[in-house]
């Protein structure tokens, strides 16, 4: 009677064992999601760091520059070359393009169109 059972344990150990190859694998399709959602994360901090600094390199423009910039045209030249700017970019022109057509730095014309839309 113990070798039946010690029998059968062991057929059904060997079938088992027979299945499992053939069983799909559920933690392969979890560990490539997984990689998958890692992947696009990364990719997306990337991008926000990419992004920021852009940001940041705008932002942080020395008040000499902003010194020049205003000592470079007379006051009344200067709100006339501002409105200038502002139609240009509300036509749609981009800022490298106002900066060519009015001569002017790319820094300088994303400093008074910012200063105007606030």
């Amino acid at each position: 009677m113990m070798e039946y059972t010690m029998i059968a344990l062991i057929g059904i150990a060997f079938v088992l064992f027979i299945f499992s190859f053939f069983a799909k694998d559920h933690m392969k399709n979890i560990e490539e999601q997984l990689d998958h959602l890692t992947l696009s994360l990364a990719q997306e901090t990337y991008q926000i760091k990419k992004r920021l600094k852009v940001l940041e390199e705008e932002l942080l423009m020395n008040e000499e520059e902003v010194v020049e910039i205003a000592r470079k045209w007379p006051a009344n030249s200067f709100s006339s070359e501002k409105e200038r700017i502002l139609a240009l970019y509300k036509q749609g022109l981009s800022y490298e393009q106002i900066a060519r057509e009015s001569g002017l730095t790319l820094e300088e014309v994303k400093m008074i169109l910012r200063g105007m839309t606030r």
